[in-house]
């Protein structure tokens, strides 16, 4: 079947949850051991740029935390690595995209906000 040029294209972008850019919020990211600065995140998962090669490719578990500021704690969430960009970036889809990932998720996020109403 030919699509007509009139109809947009789905093959390009197969996210559930659209991408929020990671803005100025220079949160605190760990991935696999090593600081990542924040690309960009979704409820499905995360982009972050680690300081240093990790030397990890596409299909790779790896461990993502998170420092959560208004709790003083590191959360911690397991992700698999979707893709690895030119400029070294991973896109990491959280493994357990259930409950604890959510409440994680929605925890910083209201944080985030209460800093910048503030």
């Amino acid at each position: 079947m030919m699509m007509s040029s009139a109809q947009p294209s789905m093959a390009g972008d197969r996210r559930r949850y659209q991408r929020k850019a990671g803005g100025d919020d220079q949160g605190y990211f760990l991935v696999a051991g090593m600081p990542a600065k924040l690309v960009d995140w979704s409820f499905g998962g995360i982009g972050v740029l680690p300081g240093e090669s990790l030397g990890l490719g596409a299909g790779d578990a790896v461990e993502l935390r998170i420092y959560d500021p208004g709790q003083e704690i590191w959360e911690t969430l397991p992700g698999l690595i979707r893709r690895v960009d030119s400029d070294g970036s991973l896109g990491i889809a959280f493994a357990d995209d259930g409950e604890n990932t959510v409440r994680i998720l929605i925890h910083l996020l209201s944080n985030r906000l209460a800093r910048t109403l503030s």
